[in-house]
């Protein structure tokens, strides 16, 4: 049947809701083709739990949660008239998180970015919307200034040594259009307080491997109160070394303090454990200056627009 679907495009998502559109996602696993039109693929359960901690209706569940928050952040005044075209998923591992904005853009101005190339690879060859590329730490971006209108990055900050969350956030920043709007999650200062409570006897491995590095709460905290941020170098395997990968902790400041030189300024900071594990980060993209004077924010307001 997959020989004769054509492949879902954009336009066969308008007026639909973002609920119905979660639900035939989650339906995608069992039924690729639906009304004639072939959804992306998913690699195997082994893999996305590897990446994500869980797998197919469970994992899109989880990232759902997260497309509603990037849903209502789109409702941004200034993000609505943002000359952005395009869509970056950043740390795009399996596709989880991308698929789900084919409802918001055209295919072709979608790309997604990872460190992983054998994820980059899968991406390319599962009909997922967009183009996928390989990056590398410390070069930057193959994107225009400007380029993106919207720019997700979820558990990809959570991650990133102190070096790399600076120098990556300053150049998302570069390639998002003013107006434009990058919606992300980092760890909290509660992370510690979970990694305190980590039990060696667990049946959950991820609990059993964190418990090994309690001895580092000490230091952690003292980093967290310090500098805002503190990085556990705990590795997570090919390509994520434990000098370029593990868990970081930030507080709501610093992720100000970092975006704000690069034009960057924090909407949304939800830190709410019974809505995400991680807390939801909102940046928008300051607008020039000369848009943002008087007589322009006065117009604003007259038309509605502020």
């Amino acid at each position: 049947m997959t020989d004769t679907a054509r492949r879902l495009a954009h336009e066969d998502l308008k007026g639909i809701g973002a609920d119905a559109w979660i639900a035939r996602l989650k339906r995608s696993v069992a039924e690729r083709v639906q009304d004639g039109a072939l959804y992306p693929e998913f690699p195997s359960a082994e893999i996305q739990r590897q990446f994500v901690g869980s797998a197919y209706e469970d994992a899109l569940d989880e990232a759902g949660r997260f497309y509603r928050f990037a849903q209502e952040s789109m409702n941004d005044r200034a993000y609505k008239r943002s000359a952005g075209q395009g869509y970056l998923d950043f740390g795009c591992g399996w596709g989880r998180i991308g698929r789900f904005f084919l409802r918001d853009f055209q295919a072709e101005h979608m790309a997604g970015v990872d460190i992983d190339p054998d994820m980059v690879a899968f991406c390319a060859g599962a009909n997922l919307p967009g183009q996928f590329g390989t990056i590398v730490n410390g070069q930057p971006l193959p994107f225009a200034d400007g380029q993106f209108r919207l720019v997700t990055a979820y558990s990809v900050f959570t991650h990133l040594p102190p070096h790399l969350f600076r120098a990556w956030l300053a150049e998302l920043l570069r390639v998002l259009s003013p107006g434009g709007l990058l919606v992300f999650t980092v760890e909290p200062p509660r992370f510690l307080d979970f990694l305190e409570s980590t039990d060696p006897n667990s049946d959950n491995a991820w609990h059993v491997a964190l418990s090994a590095y309690k001895d580092q709460l000490p230091r952690m905290r003292d980093e967290l109160a310090r500098e805002g941020v503190a990085y556990l170098p705990s590795g997570g395997g090919a390509h994520r070394e434990a000098e370029i990968y593990g868990d970081t902790t930030v507080t709501a400041k610093f992720v100000a303090k970092e975006a704000a030189p690069h034009g960057g300024e924090v909407v949304r900071y939800i830190d709410d454990p019974a809505r995400f594990w991680q807390a939801a980060v909102v940046i928008r993209k300051r607008e020039p200056r000369g848009r943002q004077g008087l007589v322009a924010r006065l117009l604003d307001r007259l038309t509605g627009k502020a």
